[in-house]
């Protein structure tokens, strides 16, 4: 299925990265829709998707990209800052998959689902919240694989690093090791864009259950 013919649920058009997932597929012929619901209520978030799956007649992949990242000082945090980021960022992205994957699996479809974390979830100073989150989103990823697999749904994420965002703010505040990536240069939300779009297709097939990290080569570990 080319980018032309496809049917892509979005979330977080407001941010940067959402944005230019957006364009990415609308440029290229796709259908989407935005999804504007509370990402901690399950009632909401069946909403938003069931409503965009009449407007489009179907998804063929979900692009969840809500979360913005929480930088606090750990002894400085408190437990409903903390709760904040994880559930809109890790409770939103089961929702959002878990009721997107009803539409691919009972209309016998299939899709694909990527999410997006950062690249942070090896941990880093003033960052408890957003490792905590992107951490669960690396287990998430691995289980809904097995879980959704066998109804044709291919799951991936992508984490972000080093790339001119919102989630700059944690490159800062983990000290990005000399403070440029390897390549040189920060990237951009349009190449984490063309990466998403190319994890959306089902020709990939069995390439599924990964992280990819999207960082200008700055992380060195395997997830």
């Amino acid at each position: 299925m080319g980018d032309e013919s496809m049917r892509v649920l979005i979330t977080g058009a407001d941010t940067t990265l959402g944005a230019a997932v957006a364009d990415y597929f609308t440029s290229r012929g796709a259908v989407t829709e935005g999804a504007d619901a509370d990402p901690t209520d399950s009632v909401d978030v069946r909403r938003a998707v069931a409503q965009a799956a009449d407007v489009m007649g179907g998804i063929d992949a979900l692009v969840v990209a809500h979360a913005l990242p929480r930088v606090a000082a750990f002894a400085e945090q408190s437990m409903d800052m903390f709760w904040d980021h994880v559930d809109a960022t890790l409770t939103g992205s089961f929702l959002y998959a878990q009721a997107a994957a009803e539409h691919m699996r009972h209309n016998d479809t299939g899709g694909r689902i990527v999410l997006t974390t950062s690249r942070w979830h090896v941990g880093g100073p003033e960052l408890s919240a957003v490792a905590t989150a992107a951490g669960g989103i690396v287990a998430l990823t691995k289980t809904l694989t097995r879980d959704l697999g066998g109804f044709g749904i291919g799951v991936n994420a992508v984490a972000v690093g080093a790339v001119d965002s919102e989630w700059s703010v944690c490159d800062a505040a983990a000290g990005l090791p000399g403070g440029v990536p390897p390549t040189g240069r920060f990237g951009t939300v349009e190449q984490v864009a063309r990466v998403i779009g190319l994890l959306c297709r089902r020709r990939l097939g069995a390439a599924v259950g990964q992280i990819v990290n999207v960082d200008g080569g700055t992380s060195r570990n395997r997830v």
